[in-house]
């Protein structure tokens, strides 16, 4: 009679075992099972969380199976409850960067700029040479031959630079406001671009008399001639931009100068350390401008230095990538790069104090490539 019993309690332990095996039992909290469900378009039910109340099956467009637990209350809706769980929608996209990198006219070998696919160009740069005189880097005159052709050849927009980092804004050689004039149109009726860009260095800048020469010749160009979009690259510090950079502001705004970009140059450093100091800008350009949030974002404009930029300073193709996706999340108005020419590996002919090459071991276009996102 034992044994009997015994083989009865181990069939009935097989059949339990099959079952559950087979999704027809689902086990509880304690040894207890119930029947699961037998629908044959739902799963089975799964087995119930430790020390839950309710056990839950649910399938994708499909209502929810709720059971309770031993000793638990029935939920009193057979309703699916939505997941816990959401998934951002992506923002809708922005206006694209314009991308206008920095040439220099008096490259050697001379610049091909057919195979890059860039639309636009920021060609310089016309400084003073032997006094109050227009010429490229301050060395060939500003209506060259070879050097407006290289201009013609260039497949997209221009955008001409004056100035620079090593050359001398003609608004410190020219002592009147009239012959600063004559100089300015002389490049632009030489080369005719879509529009000018104004590179002042601290030295500039810090040259308040020549400032009011540039901002009214300017100014006095604007009214006359040809309504051209008109750029400022000013050097951006790690606080934003510097007291005299925002004195030239200022004293542009007086005159009536319109300013379309406020183009910002970080002298070292990258990725987070270069957005932070330019959110410190547009923090001063709203002050300045009296503008929302959205229309000084599209008033700026960012131009690293790309590749080794100094003692233990490198802006890598993921400082690029970094700076592309923030300026596209803030809708800046231009993304730039200095410069074309660094975009490339060194070779036993090239060096980076010399601007020819990054320094860095990367492929020659990478930073182009990801600037201009084709």
């Amino acid at each position: 009679m034992g044994r009997h019993r015994k083989r009865q309690r181990r069939h009935r332990r097989r059949v339990r075992i099959a079952l559950i095996s087979t999704g027809l039992l689902v086990p509880l909290t304690g040894g207890a099972v119930v029947f699961a469900a037998t629908d044959p378009g739902r799963p089975a039910a799964k087995p119930p969380r430790p020390h839950s109340a309710v056990t839950r099956q649910a399938a994708p467009g499909s209502g929810s199976s709720e059971r309770p637990a031993a000793g638990g209350v029935s939920a009193p809706s057979p309703k699916a409850r939505p997941s816990t769980v959401t998934v951002p929608s992506s923002p809708a996209p922005g206006p694209r960067i314009d991308f206008a990198p920095y040439a220099d006219v008096l490259s050697w070998p001379p610049l091909d700029l057919s195979k890059t696919h860039v639309k636009a160009y920021t060609m310089g740069f016309v400084a003073a040479s032997g006094g109050c005189s227009a010429a490229w880097g301050g060395l060939s005159p500003v209506d060259a031959a070879f050097a407006v052709r290289r201009i013609k050849d260039v497949p997209g927009k221009v955008i001409l630079s004056f100035g620079g980092p090593h050359g001398t804004e003609l608004a410190q050689s020219c002592d009147s406001v009239d012959a600063l004039v004559k100089q300015y149109r002389k490049a632009l009726d030489a080369t005719d671009p879509a529009g000018t860009d104004f590179y002042l260095t601290d030295g500039t800048l810090s040259d308040s008399l020549a400032v009011r020469r540039w901002s009214q010749a300017l100014t006095r160009i604007q009214r006359e001639g040809k309504d051209r979009s008109l750029s400022v690259t000013l050097p951006l510090h790690r606080t934003g931009l510097s007291a005299s950079a925002l004195a030239a502001l200022r004293t542009a705004a007086a005159d009536g100068l319109r300013v379309s970009i406020v183009n910002l140059v970080p002298a070292d450093g990258a990725g987070q350390s270069v957005t932070a100091s330019a959110t410190a800008v547009h923090g001063q350009l709203q002050h300045l401008y009296h503008q929302s949030d959205a229309q000084v974002w599209q008033r700026m404009g960012l131009t690293p230095i790309i590749g080794v930029a100094g003692v233990g300073a490198q802006f890598r193709p993921a400082d690029a990538q970094q700076l592309l996706t923030w300026a596209t999340a803030h809708h800046l108005g231009r993304l730039s790069m200095w410069s074309v020419t660094r975009d490339a590996p060194c070779t036993v002919g090239t060096s980076v104090t010399g601007d020819t090459c990054s320094g860095l071991d990367e492929d020659t276009g990478v930073f182009t490539k990801i600037f201009q996102t084709f």
